[in-house]
């Protein structure tokens, strides 16, 4: 029998922030190219945004570290806050509760070592993630309009930046509203040859109104099976570049603006070029997949 289990990421609450899939039972076992397949058959039966599974780490000398691998129903992608927030929270909650282990190494294929720490025993954690480097484009009228169509964005355009990266186009708006709709055809725009490769999915952002967060944000990934995200760690290692260029803070509060909502702490370390996301998760569903997994070692 597989164990998986779903947690919502970036709440305190159920049904809220960004659900996601938790697979722990390969964390003895190599990764493979066949386990690979495996696992993007679990993701797509899951059928939420992103389906996280550890496997035994390279370095496999201490119990804190792991290899960790991310997967859409459509893919695997490079890198995932939220899913990430959840396999640590399932990790210290019902692997290592009994441990003094704080801290997890997560090994990944593409974006070298990540680290999760407890902030207290609340439940908070702190993901240490490679920042974003979103600079600035111009992008034709043409495409522009296209945008808008699809997004059905009636607020002005302010500032237009890509994060090659994290292959994330960032759009900030005069405002946020709920009236904005993605189509799945967002993935038909045939953006300049020269960016097609680095936008696979595209930030909706604007300065906040109130006094609890300094910016909110929709985040959309058609190009990987996802129509909208409801809560993006990826996306805020490139919002907290943004929003602290801008509001000269290294530590500021995002709210993403989706049906179900989530809050996100950030904090720049300049020094190591790395963003720190904060937030909290809770445990939603245990469960067992009624599959032997002999078959596929």
């Amino acid at each position: 029998m597989i164990t998986i289990y779903t947690v919502d990421a970036f709440t305190r609450e159920l049904f809220k922030g960004n659900p996601a899939g938790v697979c722990t039972s390969f964390q003895d076992v190599p990764s493979s190219s066949k386990l690979d397949k495996f696992f993007q058959q679990i993701a797509t039966e899951m059928n939420i945004s992103e389906t996280a599974f550890i496997t035994k780490a390279n370095d496999s000398s201490s119990n804190a570290r792991y290899f960790l691998q991310w997967f859409t129903p459509t893919n695997e992608v490079d890198l995932c806050g939220h899913a990430t927030l959840s396999t640590a929270h399932i990790l210290f909650e019902q692997i290592l509760q009994n441990t003094s282990i704080d801290e997890l190494i997560f090994e990944t294929k593409k974006v070298g070592e990540l680290k999760v720490k407890k902030c207290d025993n609340q439940g908070r954690l702190q993901l240490d993630f490679p920042q974003g480097d979103p600079q600035s484009i111009e992008l034709n009228n043409e495409i522009i309009d296209e945008i808008k169509l699809k997004l059905n964005i009636k607020q002005q355009i302010l500032a237009v930046q890509l994060c090659k990266r994290t292959k994330k186009l960032l759009i900030e708006l005069s405002s946020l509203d709920d009236n904005i709709k993605p189509q799945e055809s967002l993935t038909e725009i045939k953006f300049d040859p020269s960016i097609q490769s680095f936008i696979r999915g595209i930030i909706l952002t604007s300065k906040s109104t109130n006094t609890t967060e300094d910016f909110i944000s929709r985040y959309f990934a058609p190009w990987n099976g996802i129509l909208e995200d409801p809560v993006t760690g990826s996306a805020h290692t490139v919002l907290a570049i943004y929003w602290s260029r801008l509001l000269n803070k290294t530590i500021l509060y995002g709210y993403q603006k989706s049906d179900r909502g989530g809050y996100v702490e950030c904090e720049l370390d300049k020094q190591n070029q790395r963003v720190l996301l904060r937030g909290y998760a809770v445990t939603v569903l245990q469960g067992q997949l009624k599959i032997s997994y002999d078959n596929f070692l």
